[in-house]
């Protein structure tokens, strides 16, 4: 079903404008994050920025896709409402939405713009990606909790267009509450810097810290790139947080010609989940 037809399109966060030039021979998607309403990007922008960077995108004949993935709060509503009208209008390829709020408003609205169900650590199955299909989401981007063959069962069983991250430091999780901030208060610190890092198990995490969202990431980079192409989904993900910028060039160009032993002498292969089933129990007392 997703995906069947066509090879899989590659996506990335966009960081700054500069970044369209280098990356068009090898990118077909770009996904922009908006300053009040977008988390776990690399770099988020206002309004008018965003307009820029779209048109800029559509002029090169690339796809691009705004992420609104903050829970909303009813304060937000309102500024939320505003910012969905002006999307409208810039004719992009979706809105990667978490918050139920965004469907309700486009649906209210009449807004054509497509929708892709992005709630992260929840789309794991084919019955709830066909739920939405069933209500005005036609693609979905898959969590990286679940195997490889869950992923291949997801494709059979939907026809939903499929999205999934396949490179880059991985979202564990969100906080609203200004965790690392507390810390520094608590013991009495001084830090100004912008990605802080918690050890455990001789691993380190990347936190951070941005507009009163607390971020923390995966310890290792994920690379699934050869394998998830096999999948032949619909988008390839490639996530360039605390990425250095030629290096995640180099990825981007030998993924292109497919020279997968190249990319692994620059990041080794991490397959995160892909082999490693995720069935939790209760332990005995």
């Amino acid at each position: 079903m997703a995906g069947s037809d066509s090879m899989s399109k590659i996506m990335i966060p966009l960081t700054n404008i500069d970044l369209i030039d280098k990356t068009l021979e090898y990118v077909d998607s770009y996904l922009l994050g908006f300053k009040s309403f977008s988390v776990n990007l690399p770099n988020y922008f206002e309004l008018d920025e965003l307009e820029i960077l779209v048109n800029k995108i559509k002029e090169n004949k690339k796809e691009v896709f705004i992420t609104i993935n903050k829970n909303m709060f009813s304060k937000d509503l309102p500024e939320l409402e505003k910012f969905l009208e002006r999307i409208e209008n810039l004719n992009i390829n979706g809105i990667c939405f978490y918050d139920i709020s965004v469907l309700s408003i486009m649906k209210r609205k009449g807004f054509k713009t497509p929708l892709i169900w992005n709630q992260e650590h929840f789309t794991t199955n084919y019955l709830t990606i066909n739920y939405w299909l069933e209500n005005a989401v036609k693609t979905c981007f898959l969590s990286n909790e679940i195997t490889y063959d869950e992923i291949k069962d997801i494709k059979d069983k939907t026809d939903a267009k499929l999205m999934i991250q396949a490179f880059g430091y991985v979202p564990m999780f969100l906080s609203k509450r200004p965790l690392v901030t507390n810390y520094i208060n608590c013991f009495n610190l001084y830090d100004d810097s912008k990605i802080y890092y918690m050890e455990k198990n001789n691993e380190k995490y990347p936190l951070r810290e941005l507009d009163g969202n607390f971020e923390c990431y995966n310890s290792k980079i994920l690379n699934s790139l050869e394998k998830i192409k096999k999948l032949n989904l619909d988008y390839i993900y490639l996530n360039s947080f605390l990425i250095d910028e030629d290096n995640f060039i180099k990825v981007l160009s030998n993924l292109k010609n497919n020279k997968f032993n190249e990319i692994f002498k620059l990041y080794k292969e991490e397959l995160g989940f892909l082999e490693q089933k995720t069935v939790y129990r209760v332990k005995d007392l």
